[in-house]
Parts: C-alpha cells; sequence; structure tokens
C-alpha cells in the first residue's frame, strides 16, 4: 500500500501521459479492464490521528485538527461509464482530475466491453505479475494492455485465416447482464480503492449508465463515498424518449432481430457508434426500458438499496440529449434519501455551446463552462451550483476567452 507520502511521479505533458494499467476483479472472479491516472503531487493515503477516545477526537480543538488531517487525504474518483462506452473515452475527463485537482482516479471497462473481454490473456497475465504488488510503479516493465485495433495498411500484409473461417467475435456466446455490471463488476472496482487508499474520502463520477447501477451497492462498498456526480443519468424508458416510437423499433423489432443474427449486439461492428455489447446487456437494457421506473422496474430487489442510499448527489443533463432530455429528475426520484439536485442546462441559452448532448461533457470544450465550475465546486468543495450560477460563470468564461 502506498505510505503516507508517496514521492510524486515525473512529470509528463498531459498530451502524452499514459495511465497505469491495473486489473480489477469482479466478484464473480471475472477479470477487468482498468486504468489508475495518479497526480503529480504527493498522495497522501494516512489516516487522520484520532487523539482522545477510542471514538475518535475528545474535544473541538482535536476535532477541528482532525477534520484537517482529514480533508488533506488525496481524494480517489470511480469514474463509471455508460453503455457501450469504452474507459479510454473518459481519459481527458480523468486526466482534469488528477493533473489539475491532485486527485486518484480509476476509470474502468465494464466486462464485455472495451478491453474486458472473456479469457483475455494479457488480463490474466498483468494480473498474475501484479498480484504481490499491490500499487505497482508507473515505471513497471509490465506488459502494457493491448492497444486499441486500427485499420491496417492497404499495403500491410493480412493476417491469414485460421482453417479459411472468420475469427469469432469473443461477444459470441458471453453471457452478460447490465445487472452483472451493478452487482459483480462495480462492487470489485470499489474493493480496489478500498483495498489500496482504505481511508481516502471516495467519489464517483457516473454517466449514464454508470449512475444508474450506482445505488444498487450495498453501503459497505459505498461506506467511504462523500459525493456523487451524475452526469446525463437519464431514463432509457422508451416512452421517455425524444423519439419514442423510434425507440420502441430500434429495442424492440429492429435490434432484436440483428442481435439474433450476429450474436451480439454490433454497435460498432456494424454502425460504428456504439461499442459493441454481449447480447445479454442489449436485452437487458431494453427489457429496463419497457419500465417507467427504468431500473428498479426490471429489478425491484434493488429498491431496499435505493432507499438506504445517501450519499449527497449532483445530477446535470442537457436540453438537446439525444436518448431523453427530461427524464433525469425521474431517475433521481427513485433515490429518494439522498440529498440531491438536479440541474437540466440548455447548451445554447445556458453555456453559449451548439451542443454538448449524451456525450459531450467529456469533450475538451466543456472544460471552461462545466469541469472548472460546477465539477470543481462539487468535488472539491461540495457545493451543487444552480443553474444560474452556471450561467455566470459560462458568461464570465466567454469573456476571459475575448481577453
Amino acid at each position: 500500500m502506498p505510505s503516507a507520502k508517496t514521492a510524486a511521479p515525473p512529470t509528463k505533458k498531459a498530451s502524452s501521459y499514459k495511465p497505469q494499467p491495473i486489473v480489477l476483479t469482479a466478484l464473480d472472479g471475472f477479470l477487468l479492464s482498468g486504468a489508475l491516472y495518479l497526480p503529480p503531487t504527493p498522495i497522501v493515503t494516512s489516516p487522520p490521528s484520532a487523539s482522545g477516545t477510542a471514538n475518535g477526537p475528545s474535544n473541538l480543538a482535536e476535532g477541528a485538527a482532525y477534520k484537517q488531517e482529514h480533508k488533506a487525504l488525496t481524494r480517489v474518483v470511480i469514474i463509471s461509464a455508460a453503455t457501450a462506452t469504452i474507459q479510454d473515452f473518459y481519459y481527458k475527463f480523468a486526466l482534469y482530475l488528477s493533473h489539475e485537482l491532485g486527485m486518484v482516479v480509476i476509470t474502468y471497462d465494464n466486462r464485455g466491453v472495451g478491453r474486458s473481454m472473456p479469457d483475455n490473456e494479457e488480463l490474466a497475465f498483468l494480473k498474475a505479475a501484479t498480484d504481490n504488488d499491490e500499487l505497482p510503479p508507473a515505471s513497471s516493465s509490465l506488459p502494457p494492455l493491448p492497444a486499441k485495433p486500427s485499420s491496417t495498411p492497404v499495403n500491410a500484409e493480412r493476417p491469414k485465416k485460421q482453417d479459411g473461417k472468420k475469427k469469432k467475435n469473443p461477444l459470441i456466446g458471453f453471457e452478460a447482464t447490465l445487472v452483472d455490471w451493478g452487482v459483480k463488476d462495480l462492487p470489485g472496482v470499489f474493493n480496489y480503492a478500498l483495498k489500496h487508499f482504505p481511508h481516502s474520502p471516495m467519489l464517483y463520477v457516473g454517466h449514464s449508465a454508470g449512475g444508474h447501477i450506482l445505488p444498487s451497492l450495498d453501503s459497505y462498498y459505498t461506506r467511504n463515498l462523500e459525493r456523487v456526480l451524475f452526469i446525463s443519468v437519464t431514463s432509457a424508458c422508451w416512452a421517455y424518449m425524444n423519439s419514442p416510437l423510434f425507440t420502441y423499433w430500434f429495442f424492440y423489432i429492429a435490434s432484436p432481430i440483428v442481435n439474433s443474427y450476429y450474436g451480439f449486439f454490433p454497435g460498432k461492428t456494424l454502425w460504428g457508434t456504439m461499442e459493441d455489447l454481449p447480447k445479454g446487456c442489449f436485452e437487458n437494457w431494453a427489457y429496463w426500458g419497457s419500465f417507467k421506473n427504468y431500473m428498479l422496474g426490471g429489478n425491484p430487489e434493488w429498491k431496499p438499496n435505493f432507499d438506504l442510499f445517501r450519499v449527497p448527489l449532483y445530477s446535470l443533463y442537457f436540453s438537446d440529449d439525444d436518448f431523453s432530455s427530461t427524464s433525469a429528475p425521474k431517475i433521481m426520484d427513485l433515490i429518494p434519501n439522498s440529498p440531491r439536485r438536479c440541474i437540466g442546462l440548455n447548451p445554447v441559452q445556458d453555456l453559449n455551446m451548439k451542443k454538448v448532448g449524451h456525450m459531450g461533457f467529456f469533450f475538451n470544450s466543456c472544460k471552461e463552462k462545466l469541469w472548472k465550475t460546477a465539477v470543481y465546486s462539487w468535488l472539491v468543495d461540495g457545493r451543487a451550483m444552480d443553474r444560474d450560477t452556471i450561467r455566470e460563470q459560462a458568461i464570465l468564461a466567454d469573456s476571459y476567452a475575448r481577453l
């Protein structure tokens, strides 16, 4: 485990920074690809000294000192991705949190997405090589995870087909659902954070489905969680979508035929817009979408944990969201006992931006008007900005840009 003040890694330019590959183990033993973004500043992980009684500080002076020591601990942020979205998509945002706000950031691919494929030999090798090193140094000579596939040059020699057959997609026959993401994968991510940073305050950024699954967790995993930021966490109930008839056709008519033919959801293979998904994940997504209370309609057994979830929540959604621009408050209503604020933003009127949509918050174009204002205010100071304040800050950002 890292010491109280780990030596800062060598400073690198943001454009060349490569996060440290890690392996996360889901509750059922499935290996997940993850990445660890370490800040250039010292990482403070030692617990505050609780002088006085066994229960903590015994007077106000000691209590104030204890609070300051706790505040000095390095925060750990978990970023949980949207459906059919790889962890690499959040690179710039994770880099901002780690290199500019001094936080440790963990990203990961859910099972069946990105590099978290079944029987991934690289993940198995990396796990075996790091089992005895809780936090391997950034300069480790361990082999990196395989790079994203790129197009083959015209004159390059193409790999020969084995036995004259096209290589089988690893998702064919692979059984996985969104429920697995919530009850197996995400607890494994929290376990990693709790193991390596047991005393550090934790923050959580959930994008779309990454927010849906969080309240399903037992409080054992979220015991160090201080605050949660939801981005575009809206309902995918077909009736609430901006184009409900198209969504119904997509979920329940067209996609089942395509998925049956391919054996998985060919988001990238066929359309090139989303990542490929295990067939069960898409079927789970569509099943939840048939209920007005979305995931709680499909999995009512989650309701007790949703009712018990009390971590403060701040949710941002956008009026030009292609999936659903109005249903974010409905999701927040399913978490009734958490202190929460849900803010809808119009990109043109509030931010002077052409588009944000479902994915655009994590583009660098939102850095000045949202990351450095609303995100900083919430994750660092614990203040949830209202719509008017965000608009005012966006106007100031435009003014500074013109200077």
